[in-house]
């Protein structure tokens, strides 16, 4: 498969399995964009972009429309020079990969937690596999420009 679908897939199965409750990596990133879910039910308890860190910092401080701005004009002047654009892929890459990392291990946690070690080695055995295809995917979208 191509990166951009395994950055979704990976980054949709992160939100799914904290939306339904298992513990994951990316509850603070989902704070700090306003989603608030309570763990021991799984019901969202607040949904506010605009009242999020994330927004406060991009749109309400005096600098935040500035840094969009320019953030925008500089990768506008990558694609308009010929630059590489996997340069402006590869932070969102490290990003999903670094919250599937803590997904792996917090959901490897929970498992255990059931003292089934069947069921402990059948998630790492999915998650194992499906990091290994976003490995190899990243390996074939860098390596081939």
């Amino acid at each position: 498969m191509k990166l951009g679908a395994y950055v979704i897939m990976l980054l949709t199965m992160m939100i799914v399995l904290e939306f339904v409750g298992v513990p994951t990596g990316l509850s603070t990133t989902l704070e700090s964009f306003g989603i608030t879910i309570n763990q021991n039910t799984s019901e969202l308890i607040n949904a506010d972009i605009e009242s999020s860190s994330i927004w406060a910092n991009l749109f309400l401080e005096g600098s935040g429309i500035l840094i969009v701005v320019l953030a925008g004009t500089a990768v506008i002047g990558l694609f308009a020079r010929g630059y590489d654009t996997s340069l402006v892929v590869l932070p969102f890459v490290i990003t999903i990969a670094t919250l599937f990392g803590g997904t792996f291990w917090a959901v490897i946690k929970y498992t255990q937690s059931f003292n089934e070690t069947w069921m402990t080695a059948t998630i790492a055995t999915l998650f194992v596999a499906i990091g290994a295809g976003f490995i190899w995917s990243c390996i074939d979208y860098f390596a081939g420009r």
